[in-house]
């Protein structure tokens, strides 16, 4: 569960971030939009690297609830502003980031199984 308490850490940041004037990040990652999709790609990979199925499904959906909390915070803050566009380019970063972990959590599991101390003692199979 560190992944839990590492995407808690980086949606406190988002948020922080969220409710600035100014965009925080804007001086190093230009482009807004990118700025979203790799801040909720990162809390997507935590997703991805949850324990089972259910709970990948359960952190996908937070990730994309708060993708849209994000937004709707922005609505009172003088110098932001609530956007379609940023929606969509967090959730493509939410799916991205699900993705490339739910991947590497399978893959790994398969590399664990193949090289596992019970199949390599075990006799071949016919």
């Amino acid at each position: 569960m560190a992944c839990t308490a590492i995407a808690m850490v980086m949606a406190a940041a988002i948020l922080w971030g969220a409710m600035q004037a100014d965009d925080p990040l804007s001086r190093y990652i230009h482009t807004d939009k990118m700025r979203h999709i790799l801040a909720f790609g990162a809390i997507g990979l935590c997703a991805g690297f949850m324990p089972s199925s259910l709970w990948r499904l359960i952190g996908l959906g937070t990730v994309i609830a708060f993708a849209f909390a994000v937004e709707a915070i922005q609505i009172p803050i003088v110098g932001r502003n609530a956007s379609v566009s940023d929606l969509f380019a967090s959730g493509i970063g939410a799916f991205a980031g699900f993705g490339f972990g739910a991947a590497a959590l399978i893959a790994w599991d398969i590399i664990r199984q193949r090289i596992s101390p019970d199949r390599i003692s075990a006799p071949p199979r016919t």
